[in-house]
């Protein structure tokens, strides 16, 4: 495996531009997912398929919907919860 290195700066949002000659050898695209690990000083950026991402999503999601619909609760109510949260986090 060939390495490929370049250099990036981190803009005041705390966002970074994949270099494009990077993108191009891993067949990057706009909207694609990555997974961002860190160890120490180390950062590890991985394309996640999407077929896995949406199944990872449903996976986490559905077990709480189903226990929402049990409980009789709606999107509304949902909602409601959350804003409720976010308010107490501030």
């Amino acid at each position: 495996m060939n390495a490929t290195i370049d250099m990036v700066t981190i803009s005041s949002k705390g966002q970074i531009v994949i270099p494009k000659k990077i993108m191009k050898i891993l067949g990057l695209k706009e909207q694609d997912k990555l997974l961002v690990f860190s160890n120490g000083e180390n950062i590890l950026l991985k394309k996640v398929k999407p077929e896995i991402y949406e199944k990872s999503i449903r996976d986490i999601l559905m077990p709480l919907r189903e226990k929402a619909e049990t409980r009789g609760l709606t999107e509304a109510d949902v909602e409601k919860e959350i804003k409720a949260h976010r308010a107490r986090q501030r």
